[in-house]
């Protein structure tokens, strides 16, 4: 069951965190950048994730 739901999940995130880089940059302000930021550490944690098992 939980290896069902851990890929739909990282999905999930993918996307959100992507939606924050595009929205975050599309804008300006510190608060947009705050997003960005938050969407761009996400989507490190997502590679980190991915590349910790080839290591």
């Amino acid at each position: 069951m939980k290896d069902k739901i851990l890929p739909v999940l990282k999905v999930l995130f993918f996307f959100f965190c992507l939606f924050l880089v595009i929205y975050g940059q599309r804008t300006v302000g510190k608060m947009y950048l705050l997003a960005q930021l938050i969407g761009l550490s996400g989507l490190l944690v997502l590679l980190w994730n991915y590349n910790r098992k080839f290591v």
